[in-house]
């Protein structure tokens, strides 16, 4: 933040990241993606391939990890939390139980319980060790978006879209069994429901913790209470809202709200004496105050997204000063630096720093690329950022008080002016050398949605909402000393409708612009007199452009679809349906394949062939809209802005694009996605449990379900074929895997299945292969060969297929063998395990007792307290490599 300089960047998903986690013990951070899954990435080993994990269908709306770093939880915007182990690198169970999204989740009470919100307006808390919710908070009427746990977690602040925090009192048992605390206030407007009533049977088994709504306190931010955040020591909290303004509250500790509660008494006796009328201590008691009150605000210069505090706490006298990084909507990252006054409560927020120098703070609506190729200018909200094509980096941002809402830009010839165009009808000139305005000129009335240079370079035109289409020229002038360019208008073309852009044909014959009354009028450049209308867009045109050849134009509208026209007649030659939404950019490719791109509002860029009319190929990684797209000279290189603020720049490759492979890719994808969206039944299993299989079907468990039938498949063509011949070569596959056997090969190829997927692979392979399976895993176990990963597959499998199993004398021989093999590998390999455990530590003692040393230092992360002195004779300690 000092420097302002880019670290690193993880890009590791083309799917939007929509939470980040870093584990406080250990060097992990878990990144959630839209998709559903997580991805774990080693932060000291940076050249790792992360860990993914996929358990969600829908996007990750949460994460948080177990205090020694071993676990980690997921809630998703499918209402379901899913706990996940690191070591195993495989999923747990899910949870369910939340009707709508999962907002927040926290590991509390030693890692044994999971607290968990959601916008269905209740607070669960979940056993690990039975999965299942033994307690439902039903207090709030409202969708809860974050949650705080204070004071040793016997406090929990709420967060919803009231203008109120909810404050409980959390208080925890030892497992006795203990009634509910009847509640004298009138029941809430959802009380007496049929869910309700589920919940407080399910209430019933509670053995762990009441709770009791102590109160609520006020916050001045508008909107949704979106997050809280509590300092580490716990002592303060901030929550944000839909607002610049982020509330600050105090947390006082017990003795603190001792003192409180004293002085709060003492003022109420004093003013029932002066008004003569009785106070009890139990109406001073239930203040919400004397536990969380609102001390200051946070102001910042725009909305607030996201928050977080740094873990370090600065002590000044009677001081205290945290660091806070704030996310805010205009792309920008702040560094506030909060000093509270322990005493008085005194909040006062300063900003330290911000990123801001490396790119738009608002949408980018339009790009021009310069016509030596190096430089390209993009505009959007009251600036124009100069970017270096060859480094990408911002060389400079041209901004001025008379420039407001820039909607077009351009380089005039020679690349040392910019021209902009504003919604407010005005032409504005920059001059690159000295980063200044030198001209502003009120063109239209309305909005100007194109400037073009002319054919002939010797001026440009521009293209309004005001229907009309004016032409310039360039003139130069003489300024004391020096010279510049200035613009002089010549001529106004006037229109039927609105135009919403357009386009010269390179040969400088016409002039096509596109209009809101679902048409494109075709002019004369030289007579401005109107040649064809090109009609058959059901919605306004919103983008045009002519090929190299002069002879061919495309359209783009609002009604999803693309049409390529003949400008000999006027003909539309052929209609593509291009894109899920609006089509807001066109733009032909250099050269004679007479192919183009068109970009839509689905986010998807995709490149057409305007003669044989076929889809040649789409690109994908944007998020959000996209709004303007702008190429080289020679095509090599195209750059795309789009909503999600971001400019991304194609290179074209020399790698042949085949429209039978994308077509077939294409076609797979859809096939892979039907079959993911398929739900699975598990054996034995009921729908409506709480807790379930952890990890979800993807297409990568699809892909290893069918590798492994396909090599139960190949190892009983074997065994037939081996005994037909015994000279017979065997299958390709077996010598890829390099296996030693049939039964080595099926186990080699359920080992190459990603870890987090084994689970619901299993769950996908048919009854049919699963005794080969059993047999190939008992017979690799007793040779103590993976004897982890087989032991594991073959209790899932006996569990998901018990019933199955239970009521077929196949089964009866398959699991005599197992039992004597799987018995016996297992045996020899605890017996090796052993004797090498105890060698080991024979050896460590031998090596201390010779050297004086302690070889390993037990370490507790996380902790503060100084270690207690051992008794015995001192060691160095040191690390041996």
């Amino acid at each position: 933040m000092r420097t302002t300089e880019k670290v690193n960047e993880i890009i590791e998903s083309t799917k939007p990241i929509t939470c980040v986690r870093q584990c406080e013990n250990k060097p992990i951070l878990a990144i959630g993606y839209a998709d559903g899954s997580v991805k774990l990435f080693d932060r000291e080993n940076e050249d790792a391939d992360p860990i993914m994990f996929s358990g969600h269908k829908k996007a990750v709306n949460c994460i948080d990890f177990s205090s020694d770093g071993l676990l980690f939880a997921t809630g998703g915007k499918d209402g379901v939390i899913v706990l996940w182990d690191i070591l195993a690198e495989r999923g747990m169970f899910r949870l369910h139980g939340h009707k709508e999204s999962v907002t927040q989740m926290k590991f509390v009470r030693g890692d044994r319980f999971i607290i968990s919100t959601s916008k269905d307006s209740l607070i669960k808390f979940w056993s690990i060790a039975s999965q299942s919710c033994f307690y439902t908070v039903m207090d709030s009427r409202n969708e809860i978006y974050s949650m705080s746990l204070h004071r040793d977690e016997s406090i929990l602040v709420a967060a919803s879209s009231e203008l109120e925090l909810l404050v409980f009192e959390l208080n925890w048992k030892n497992g006795a069994i203990f009634e509910q605390e009847v509640k004298n206030e009138e029941p809430s407007a959802k009380k007496g429901t049929i869910d309700d009533a589920e919940d407080a049977l399910a209430n019933m088994a509670n053995r762990y913790i009441t709770t009791k709504l102590r109160g609520r306190v006020i916050r001045q931010s508008k909107g949704r209470a979106l997050q809280l955040v509590p300092t580490h020591d716990g002592r303060f909290l901030v929550c944000v809202g839909a607002d610049k303004v982020a509330d600050v509250y105090r947390v006082f500790s017990e003795a603190e709200s001792v003192k409180r509660l004293t002085k709060k008494l003492k003022s109420a006796k004093r003013k029932a004496t002066s008004e003569s009328s009785a106070v009890s201590e139990d109406d001073v008691t239930k203040d919400v105050t004397i536990l969380v009150t609102r001390i200051g605000e946070m102001m910042l210069p725009h909305k607030i997204k996201w928050i977080d505090v740094v873990k370090s706490v600065k002590t000044e006298e009677q001081n205290l000063i945290y660091k806070w990084y704030a996310l805010l909507t205009d792309n920008t990252v702040h560094w506030v630096k909060m000093t509270i006054e322990t005493n008085s409560n005194a909040v006062e927020c300063d900003s330290v720093g911000n990123l801001d120098k490396l790119g738009h703070r608002e949408d980018v609506r339009s790009l021009c690329v310069s016509s030596s190729s190096s430089l390209l200018a993009s505009g959007g909200g009251n600036e124009v950022i100069v970017w270096s094509t060859h480094s990408l980096r911002s060389s400079l941002t041209l901004t001025d008080n008379d420039v407001k809402d820039v909607v077009a830009v351009n380089f005039v010839p020679g690349d040392n002016y910019i021209l902009t165009g504003g919604k407010n009808g005005e032409i504005g000139v920059f001059e690159l050398s000295s980063a200044e305005l030198v001209e502003t000129r009120k063109a239209h009335t309305g909005a100007i949605w194109t400037i073009q240079n002319t054919p002939d370079n010797e001026g440009f035109m521009t293209a309004s909402a005001d229907k009309t289409v004016r032409f310039w020229s360039f003139v130069l002038v003489t300024e004391g000393s020096r010279k510049r360019i200035s613009i002089r208008e010549q001529k106004v073309l006037e229109l039927p409708d609105e135009a919403l852009a357009a386009s010269f044909s390179p040969d400088g014959k016409f002039l096509v612009v596109a209009l809101l009354n679902n048409t494109c009028s075709v002019y004369f450049v030289d007579t401005l007199k109107f040649f064809v209308s090109l009609y058959g867009h059901s919605l306004p045109v919103t983008c045009v452009d002519v090929a190299p050849s002069s002879k061919l134009c495309v359209t783009g509208s609002v009604d999803k679809s693309v049409k390529v026209w003949g400008l000999d007649f006027g003909d539309c030659h052929k209609s593509f349906h291009a894109h899920d939404d609006a089509v807001t950019s066109v733009l032909f490719c250099p050269g004679e394949e007479q192919l183009f791109w068109s970009a839509g509002k689905d986010g998807k860029i995709k490149q057409w062939d305007a003669v044989k009319f076929i889809l040649v190929q789409s690109l994908d990684r944007h998020t959000s809209d996209i709004r303007c797209l702008a190429q080289f000279s020679n095509g090599s290189v195209m750059f795309s802005a789009s909503h999600d603020k971001s400019i991304r720049c194609w290179e074209k490759t020399d790698e042949m694009v085949i429209v039978e492979e994308r077509e077939e890719m294409e076609r797979e994808e859809e096939y892979e996605k039907k079959l993911i969206d398929e739900d699975d039944v598990v054996a034995g299993e009921n729908a409506d449990n709480e807790a379930g299989v952890a990890s979800s079907k993807t297409s990568s468990s699809v892909v290893s379900a069918e590798n492994i039938i396909q090599a139960v498949d190949i190892a009983r063509n074997e065994k037939a074929q081996r005994a037909e011949d015994p000279n017979h070569e065997p299958h390709p596959l077996i010598g890829a895997y390099n296996s030693k056997s049939l039964d080595h090969f099926i186990v080699d190829v359920i080992a190459k299945c990603r870890a987090s997927d084994l689970d619901r692979t299993l769950l996908l392979i048919p009854l049919s292969y699963v005794a080969d399976i059993l047999l190939a895993i008992a017979s690799c176990t007793q040779q103590q060969y993976k004897a982890e990963l087989c032991t594991h597959v073959s209790v899932y499998l006996t569990r998901v297929h018990l019933s199955h199993i239970i009521a077929s004398s196949e089964y009866v021989p398959i699991f005599e063998q197992m039992n004597s093999k799987m018995s016996e590998g297992v045996e020899k390999l605890r017996e090796i395990t052993g004797t090498n455990l105890a060698a080991l530590r024979l050896l460590a003692t031998e090596m201390e007792d010779r050297e004086q040393v302690k070889m390993f230092a037990q370490i507790e992360l996380g902790t503060d307290n100084p270690k207690k002195k051992r008794k015995g004779r001192k060691a160095v300690l040191k690390t041996l490599a």
